[in-house]
């Protein structure tokens, strides 16, 4: 590459606006000296984990989230629920006297009758199955809906924590802009004390002084409100942990090999499947509510006249005239064909949400990858260039001022990019219950 310095002015300029085209976005760093590698704040963070890491982040949420309690206590109310389906209904106890308190030989209880007996009514036609069937498939929907939640936390916590991470990361690039203007604006009133530079490069400088400061301030903000959401998905109140920011730059490219196929081990499709067959036996239990139960009556009878006794037995059977249940049974059966509609919805919403997140997970590694790459590199040896020719008076500060921007801008998009490809990934894995599998085979759950 040829020596700049060595080159006209009108030459040099050019291909400094050349190079700083390349970086496409602005962007922000502190100038750093001059080798043949990229420096390593343009390019990457630091690889070895400290602090609080997402899989400390996901323990927590997973133990202390409200909202896991609360599908665990939905869990035991199913239970509960099938314990009582297969229930027969109580026997009745009853007492009946007659022949009393009339006239004649019948004054008093001296020729009363009375009976004691017992009346048990009898379920048949396939109810108490049918009933038994539902509360199985209600078992099953509120553990696949736990399931759910649970997956739902790690998710929400994943994307909690890089938005957290990526605010702290733009707290970290703000103080750096800061320092920097600071130290832009000292070279400059040097240069305009020494009547080098006019007086308006000094106001430019206080101006993006005070932009940076006010950047920073919208940047500490922003930290306190994505530290205070993770602690609430955790079930804390206020944030106390100081977090790992190795993970946030260690991107890996999607294997997007059999995606589809782990989408059916997504437990709200699963749970479709079990909230369909619990339809069609609420429509089976329809069915056979059209069926009347009998009613069996067993007693004795005692006649106080004689002082003999006998037995009494008797039957009743309800006649299905001006009810058949056939409202219900049609409901039922409407309810069945909604289940069916709706299995089929959610599978094509489930497989449009897996696309786009697979695309906006491969879009933002690619984006990441060639800031950290090509334009990252380029835009803080543009700014390097820049800063070092205006202190040689070699081109007006307004050259340093636009390769600046260009550089923190960069820098602002990588961090953007990297925030965005953990959203997706955390979507990704949300869909394809990844891990639900992890937690399966280990019994708990940590992130990669």
């Amino acid at each position: 590459m040829p020596n700049p310095y060595k080159l006209r002015p009108s030459k040099f300029i050019l291909w400094l606006l050349c190079a700083t085209m390349l970086t496409s976005v602005p962007a922000y760093a502190e100038p750093e000296k001059q080798t043949d590698t990229p420096s390593p704040a343009a390019v990457a963070a630091p690889v070895k984990a400290t602090g609080f890491t997402l899989d400390d982040a996901i323990a927590k949420a997973l133990i202390q989230s409200p909202r896991l309690k609360a599908f665990s206590s939905g869990v035991a109310a199913a239970k509960g629920e099938q314990r009582q389906a297969g229930a027969w209904a109580n026997p009745e106890v009853g007492v009946e006297a007659e022949n009393v308190a009339g006239q004649g030989v019948y004054k008093g209880f001296d020729s009363a009758e009375v009976t004691y007996g017992v009346t048990q009514e009898f379920s048949i036609g396939g109810k108490i199955s049918a009933q038994e069937t539902i509360a199985g498939f209600g078992l099953e929907i509120a553990s696949l809906e736990s399931q759910a939640a649970t997956l739902d936390v790690i998710r929400d916590v994943t994307t909690a924590y890089a938005e957290a991470v990526a605010a702290e990361e733009n707290v970290r690039l703000a103080t750096e802009q800061k320092e920097l203007a600071e130290d832009v604006l000292q070279s400059v009133s040097v240069r305009v004390g020494a009547a080098a530079a006019p007086l308006m490069q000094k106001s430019r400088a206080e101006v993006e002084r005070s932009t940076a400061t006010i950047a920073l301030d919208k940047a500490n903000r922003e930290r306190t409100i994505t530290y205070k959401n993770l602690a609430a998905l955790m079930g804390e109140p206020m944030p106390v942990f100081t977090l790992d920011h190795s993970a946030f730059y260690a991107v890996t490219k999607l294997d997007s090999v059999a995606l589809d196929e782990k989408l059916k081990a997504n437990p709200d499709i699963v749970r479709l499947n079990a909230s369909l067959e619990q339809s069609k036996g609420k429509l089976d239990l329809e069915k056979a509510n059209a069926i009347p139960d009998p009613r069996l009556n067993v007693g004795v009878r005692d006649f106080q006249g004689s002082g003999d006794q006998a037995f009494v037995v008797g039957v009743s059977l309800p006649i299905p005239i001006f009810n058949a249940n056939r409202g219900n049974i049609d409901k039922a059966r409407s309810e069945v064909s909604r289940a069916e509609q709706d299995n089929q919805q959610a599978t094509l919403n489930n497989s449009a949400e897996l696309t786009q997140a697979r695309e906006q997970m491969e879009s933002a590694y690619l984006q990441a990858q060639t800031l950290k790459t090509e334009i990252l590199p380029s835009a803080d040896k543009a700014f390097l260039l820049a800063r070092e020719g205006y202190g040689l008076g070699r081109f007006p500060y307004l050259e340093v001022l636009d390769a600046q921007r260009s550089l923190f801008g960069v820098k602002q998009q990588q961090i953007a990019a990297l925030k965005e490809y953990h959203t997706a990934r955390a979507t990704l894995e949300r869909l394809t219950a990844t891990h639900l599998t992890k937690i399966h085979k280990t019994g708990e759950p940590h992130a990669e």
